[in-house]
């Protein structure tokens, strides 16, 4: 398992085409990945999560990737994060 801290604050509140953009990188591996705070567990593979209104207002999360492919999820998501 993997983890890395995220601000999400420069897309609050998340639109449509970044939920789109990351949810089709979640989906291309195997690893289960993940927002989480407080609690709060976002799948990154269903966009109805990441347009939730679960995200705090500050935006930082922690990203964990966990399975067989988690450093290149890890990765992937990452570089659609930091675009």
């Amino acid at each position: 398992m993997l983890k890395c801290d995220v601000n999400l604050s420069r897309y609050m509140p998340i639109q449509r085409e970044m939920a789109m953009k990351i949810t089709a990188v979640s989906d291309r591996y195997q690893s289960t990945l993940t927002l989480e705070h407080k609690g709060i567990v976002l799948n990154l593979k269903s966009m109805i999560g990441l347009l939730s209104q679960s995200i705090p207002k500050d935006g930082n999360m922690t990203l964990v990737a966990d399975g067989c492919d988690e450093t290149e999820a890890l990765q992937a998501v990452l570089r659609v994060m930091n675009k």
